[in-house]
């Protein structure tokens, strides 16, 4: 019984952040595309060469533009604007809230308040965002630094990524693709822990874990205000 009400629970959020699977080529944009997410007579997003959203979207039925941001194709607050209004360029520099670290064009935060997975991806919602995915070394280190703390260890902590849907078959709940791993141990498909932890062992890998244990987690979103010079 406690899995099924994990797995329910997960699926709501998961509907709500869009995930796409690990197997997929495409960025988030071409694939909802394809998947006919849209519809038809709505909006339609533009995507780029590598299938994720070009950064700035207009709706010719409104005559609406804003900034996105290319992976997730959520909006940046405060630059939607019509045309002969004053613009906000979308190539233009922008900048992360207060007690957020950027990396790259996302905004991310640690926060050491141990909760579950549930909780702690309705905490990131809350606040605007997913629990973090990762894509790259780089990324994977600069998460880990921010975990550090002031003890100067470094805490077993959520992230954004889990396989409660179908065992082995893992996505982010921010929607980008799950083209990057760093794992401790192989799959295991009978296992019943389904979310993602980082700095599992001494050598601070990836591991699954039970979603209700409790971990401090890492925090994404967009970045939040757009600074014209």
């Amino acid at each position: 019984m406690m899995f099924l009400r994990v797995s329910l629970t997960l699926g709501c959020l998961l509907a709500l952040s869009r995930a796409i699977p690990l197997n997929s080529t495409r960025g988030r944009c071409q694939y909802m595309k394809e998947k006919d997410y849209y519809g038809k007579g709505g909006f339609v997003p533009e995507c780029d060469s590598d299938g994720n959203y070009v950064a700035q979207q207009c709706c010719t039925l409104t005559g609406y533009c804003w900034c996105v941001d290319i992976l997730s194709g959520k909006e940046i607050p405060n630059t939607k604007a019509v045309p002969g209004d004053f613009q906000v360029d979308c190539g233009k520099e922008h900048y992360c809230p207060y007690d957020w670290s950027q990396y790259g064009s996302r905004c991310f935060i640690f926060i050491d308040t141990p909760k579950s997975w549930i909780e702690a991806e309705s905490y990131c919602l809350f606040e605007g965002g997913n629990l973090a995915s990762i894509h790259s070394d780089d990324e994977n280190h600069f998460i880990q630094g921010l975990t550090r703390g002031y003890t100067h260890e470094f805490p077993e902590a959520w992230i954004g990524g889990q396989d409660a849907i179908q065992s082995c078959f893992w996505m982010w709940n921010d929607g980008t693709r799950f083209d990057y791993g760093m794992w401790y141990s192989d799959y295991d498909v009978e296992r019943t822990e389904h979310c993602l932890e980082i700095n599992h062992g001494y050598m601070l890998k990836w591991n699954y874990a039970a979603c209700n244990e409790t971990r401090p987690f890492v925090c994404v979103k967009s970045h939040w205000r757009t600074i014209l010079f």
